[in-house]
């Protein structure tokens, strides 16, 4: 088995057969490990990072690939070196894709190997994280770890709210409690006393007008203020954008509108990955706070939810407020990180067992990294 690394655009750009033949044939084919979605992803990430994408071949064959960048920051006030995925913050679920016949666990023995003996002045820390806890690229990790005797920790970095939808909404509904029944029959008489009210689901034919209203949502949302808003970003307007134009990611994303008198209220963008749908972006127009138009979008896209053949309904990374009121059920997220075997490495992990905060005022001790990866 031997690696390759990709750490230029041009070469990126010629990888999408072999990444989405693989991909098709891979022991976890997720929408988030698309060539398309990894591509528009970088496409916004690749200002500040540094494209390291790993691919191990059997023969030509790839049987593994990596899709990491490479980022630099600090660890404790000392300069840091990482290798992580290419974390978009849109992102759900993260994994490297992983051939479905072969030997799996020599594979990625083959790529810790080149990392410690080809890479290893590169980085000083491989921080992977969003994997699903069923993963087996990370049980694989656990297995190299045990063997090789690497210190890697792996560990639950991420909580995820979900709504089972095996039964029907009435089923779901009636599992709630009163207050919560109320609360929703109530948005439903505000609602219905502002005008024409209509919801309309936009799939891979969305184009320019569906992509127009969500904007027009962002644009009048509260995070606006907060610089959090998805028009708040050039980027991120482009992103969404470069999705709905590609034929392979346009037809897993769905966008949600609440309109009313045919004015868009709020918004729901949706990811289709297999049996699970992912909400990535929820929105509201702040002039109608009052008579909670997201509330109502979310209760009407459960109902129709509940009716298809999906199995889950993901809110997507974090236990937001509005999210825990509808459900208690969530899934975890994983994390492995390894710190470099490197002098410098084993500094910064001592870091996390003894209190350096004092040493760290030190300018002397900041050289080390450079010392030490052949830069100074």
């Amino acid at each position: 088995m031997q690696v390759q690394c990709v750490d230029n655009d041009s070469d990126f750009l010629l990888l999408e057969k072999e990444w989405e033949e693989l991909w098709s044939n891979s022991v976890m084919p997720s929408y988030f490990l698309r060539y398309d979605w990894v591509r528009c992803s970088w496409e916004e990430l690749r200002a500040t990072n540094e494209l390291r994408v790993f691919i191990v071949r059997d023969g030509n064959r790839p049987i593994l690939i990596a899709p990491w960048m490479r980022s630099r920051g600090t660890y404790r006030k000392l300069p840091l070196r990482s290798l992580t995925f290419i974390e978009h913050p849109e992102t759900q679920v993260a994994d490297m894709i992983l051939a479905r016949t072969g030997d799996a666990q020599q594979s990625v023995e083959t790529l810790m190997r080149y990392l410690f003996e080809k890479r290893s002045s590169e980085w000083d820390l491989l921080f992977l994280d969003k994997f699903h806890s069923s993963s087996k690229t990370l049980h694989l990790f656990e297995r190299v770890r045990e063997s090789a005797a690497i210190r890697t920790e792996i560990r639950a970095s991420h909580q995820a709210l979900v709504i089972s939808l095996g039964g029907s909404w009435d089923e779901y509904l009636n599992h709630q409690s009163v207050r919560f029944r109320k609360t929703l029959r109530n948005v439903t008489n505000r609602m219905g006393r502002v005008g024409k009210i209509e919801v309309r689901c936009y799939g891979e034919n969305a184009g320019d007008e569906a992509v127009r209203k969500l904007f027009s949502v962002s644009d009048a949302s509260w995070k606006i203020a907060e610089g959090v808003a998805i028009t708040s970003s050039a980027v991120r307007m482009r992103f969404f954008k470069q999705l709905l134009e590609t034929a392979a990611t346009a037809e897993g994303l769905w966008i949600w509108l609440l309109e009313v008198n045919g004015r868009p209220v709020a918004s729901e963008t949706q990811i289709v990955d297999g049996q699970t749908i992912y909400a990535i972006r929820s929105d509201y127009d702040e002039h109608y706070a009052d008579f909670s138009p997201g509330t109502y979008l979310q209760m009407e896209i459960l109902k129709r939810l509940f009716e298809m053949r999906y199995a889950e309904y993901n809110f997507g990374v974090g236990l937001n407020p509005y999210k825990t009121r509808w459900t208690d059920q969530h899934v975890d997220l994983m994390s492995c990180r390894l710190f470099n075997d490197s002098f410098y490495g084993r500094i910064l992990r001592s870091m996390e067992r003894y209190d350096f905060s004092k040493l760290t005022g030190l300018s002397g001790l900041r050289t080390i990294n450079g010392l030490f990866s052949g830069k100074a």
